[in-house]
């Protein structure tokens, strides 16, 4: 009889939480340790936490923390009705073209480099799956997930330009904003290569997404045919998340003539993580999808 409660990593979860900082050293960054050559694609990338840039969990914590005061101390001091939406066109307009840009860079950065290991490594097609714990993938694959990593702290600007402009913000953008960047660092410390499927697949609907609000930004009145896509490609992301997390299943568990489950393959921790939060995206997105798409509401809140 195999017990079912020991898929769920319990300890991992756990160990997310930042309890190995006291009161004192949770504020303190050590800055003066990151490696900013990082930033730079390498073959021989290799994350190591409170060296690579913005990696120190406590640093993770404090900008969830900044972003989340920041966005509610906007929003309660535009809450007057005597102020009016900034008017933020220009500034919004380049965000998101740097956003679809910074995408599309990820997009073809982790294109190339899946191509190169599934067909130009000992690892296969396999490789996209599964990280053998005998033998861990490294590369410059990870420095992908690195980047995409990065680019949730600059993808907090999406929320403070709502905020600014009095549009709806819904829960939805708050949770997603807030925990996706943990989502993210915890592929990171031992190079969980299924991530590269989850990372291809968000970036490549950010194209889309940041090119359409790049230009609705700078033209308001421009009217783009596909923009109900753009959720409808979410929730089929979030869909095929679970499809494709089989072949990861297949290869990573094993269970023992005893009941025993162990793992062949790195990141079981991070890859339930994300499952979990990945279900409860799926669920938010359905529900945003019903609001907008079919019960058709005034006002149409802005996507992740």
């Amino acid at each position: 009889m195999v017990d079912l409660l020991q898929l769920i990593p319990f300890e991992y979860f756990k160990s997310l939480a930042p309890t190995e900082y006291t009161w004192e050293t949770f504020f303190k960054v050590d800055f003066s340790k990151w490696d900013w050559k990082q930033l730079i694609p390498s073959q021989d990338f290799k994350f190591e936490e409170g060296v690579t840039p913005f990696s120190n969990k406590n640093f993770i914590f404090l900008t969830i923390i900044i972003y989340l005061t920041t966005v509610y101390s906007i929003k309660f001091f535009m809450s007057s009705p005597k102020l009016k939406g900034w008017n933020l066109r220009g500034f919004s307009a380049l965000h998101n073209l740097i956003l679809c840009v910074w995408s599309l860079i990820m997009v073809l950065g982790v294109t190339y480099d899946a191509f190169q290991l599934a067909f130009n490594s000992e690892y296969g097609v396999d490789g996209f799956f599964c990280s053998p714990k005998s033998n861990p993938i490294s590369g410059r694959i990870f420095y992908w997930h690195y980047l995409y990593f990065v680019s949730k702290f600059y993808e907090f600007i999406d929320t403070i330009i709502i905020v600014l402009k009095k549009k709806p913000l819904i829960f939805l953008h708050i949770w997603h904003h807030s925990i996706v960047v943990l989502i993210v660092w915890t592929w990171l410390p031992g190079g969980v290569s299924y991530g590269s499927i989850g990372l291809f697949a968000n970036t490549l609907v950010h194209v889309f997404m940041y090119y359409y609000y790049f230009r609705t930004a700078w033209n308001p009145s421009v009217r783009i045919w596909w923009k109900s896509y753009l959720t409808s490609g979410q929730l089929f992301q979030f869909t095929m998340s679970f499809v494709l997390s089989i072949p990861f299943l297949l290869k990573d568990i094993v269970i023992n003539e005893n009941g025993v489950i162990s793992h062949n393959c790195v990141g079981w921790g991070a890859f339930m993580f994300t499952m979990f939060n990945n279900l409860f995206f799926l669920i938010l997105f359905m529900n945003f999808y019903i609001k907008t798409y079919i019960q058709r509401p005034k006002s149409k809140p802005k996507e992740e």
